[in-house]
């Protein structure tokens, strides 16, 4: 796995902000930073970056902790 990818994981770990708005804007900031230092993408992973993103987005599901498994889920299979 990839520094900068265990270094989100880290992040999305010890992101504690307790609004869920202010959470997701966070992460996706990080999301996007990531897919950025990745570069270049395969079409594989855009597609995979896309879903994580508009899942995290877009999600009427607004528990923090789920999302911060689902998101660690996708990121780790990136490094795969």
């Amino acid at each position: 796995m990839s520094p900068t990818i265990q270094d989100f994981l880290e992040f999305l770990k010890t992101e504690n902000d307790p609004d869920y708005g202010d959470f997701k804007r966070e992460v996706d900031l990080h999301l996007v930073r990531l897919a950025e230092s990745l570069a270049p993408l395969t079409k594989e992973q855009e597609w995979r970056f896309s879903k994580m993103r508009e899942q995290l987005l877009w999600s009427y599901q607004d528990d923090i902790e789920v999302m911060r498994k689902k998101i660690g889920e996708g990121v780790r299979d990136l490094g795969n």
